[in-house]
């Protein structure tokens, strides 16, 4: 082959080569814009579903503030399950017919019902699924007592499937965080409340009665008796119920006073009552005669959580002394 060939065929193949690198640049290039295009259309369609799905949250607490069973419904998958955590409702639901059934109690205790999310709702869309999670208060009015208005805090988590292109939800979590009264009074109402928990204490005491009296103990109370035969520390239901068994066999009747106005005290989840109260008791080995008994009494309640039925936090006794400070017999009652 002659040089003038040679030229030639190296001027094609030089041609060629930039053809084809510009053939795969090209290629390239469109790869790259249809990727691109494709994952910009994916994010615009997150994108979209994520405000669907908002929307489908916040017609869910829409229709539960109008407590409207019949649009609540539809918006649940057959299978769906409700986690229900804190209140008298605790607990977890499967199956639309026992969700509504809860949500039907709900309303059963409540004549009307706000809501409020304290910060937009966090959304996630992951093809098919989808996660809500805000924080809501509701603001409510007991059936109970239609003059109190009061509030719950819920942590509240919806997490939906997409069925047939519609957003349901397949499992929703509504925990209480927080519960009391919208009222500049509230602080009074409590005072009022415990000390009216500590009289029905000291009653359930005087009439003998070990059943009411131990339904007011925490499982982890203790009770400090200080002077007389019962002297010592008890701690947990078991030791606390004897104890109490062993003073109302000693006595066949019990009556009691309170010397003064109790003192009650509150500080977050904590009431404290102080006061003076004075038993006098009959004796069971011999009904002629009685005595004083003067107690220093201290008791330590504890906000255990919220019971929507009596629209009442639930204050149980944490820790209760009982401290002998006097006694002596009495020639007649």
């Amino acid at each position: 082959m002659d040089s003038k060939s040679t030229k030639v065929v190296a001027a094609v193949f030089v041609a060629l080569t930039i053809v084809m690198a510009g053939l795969f640049f090209y290629e390239y290039s469109a790869a790259g814009r249809s990727e691109n295009s494709y994952t910009n259309l994916q994010s615009s369609y997150s994108s979209q579903q994520a405000s669907v799905v908002l929307n489908s949250a916040y017609s869910h607490w829409d229709y539960i503030a109008i407590e409207n069973l019949s649009l609540i419904s539809p918006q649940y998958m057959n299978n769906a399950t409700l986690h229900w955590i804190g209140g008298p409702l605790s607990g977890t639901y499967s199956g639309v017919t026992n969700i509504t059934s809860t949500w039907n109690k709900f309303f059963g205790l409540w004549s009307a019902v706000w809501y409020y999310t304290e910060s937009p709702p966090a959304v996630s869309v992951n093809g098919n699924v989808a996660t809500v999670t805000s924080l809501n208060q509701f603001v409510l009015t007991p059936i109970a007592n239609t003059n109190q208005v009061q509030y719950l805090n819920i942590s509240y988590t919806l997490n939906y499937e997409e069925n047939s292109g519609k957003w349901l939800i397949n499992y929703e979590t509504w925990h209480i965080v927080g519960s009391g009264y919208v009222s500049a009074a509230q602080p009074f109402v409590l005072q009022n409340y415990v000390e009216n928990l500590a009289f029905t204490h000291w009653n359930n005491i005087a009439i003998e009665n070990n059943t009411s009296v131990m339904k007011q103990y925490d499982s982890n109370a203790t009770l400090k008796w200080i002077g007389g035969p019962l002297n010592g520390t008890y701690s947990g239901i078991a030791q606390i119920n004897a104890t109490w068994n062993k003073f109302f066999t000693a006595w066949s009747a019990v009556w009691f006073y309170a010397e003064a106005p109790p003192s009650v005290t509150l500080k977050g989840s904590v009431a404290n009552v102080s006061a003076t109260v004075q038993f006098v008791v009959q004796n069971s080995a011999n009904l002629s005669q009685f005595k004083y008994i003067n107690v220093s009494y201290d008791i330590l309640y504890y906000n255990t959580g919220f019971e929507t039925a009596s629209g009442m936090p639930v204050f149980q006794i944490f820790k209760e002394v009982f401290q002998i400070t006097g006694t002596n017999a009495l020639n007649k009652v």
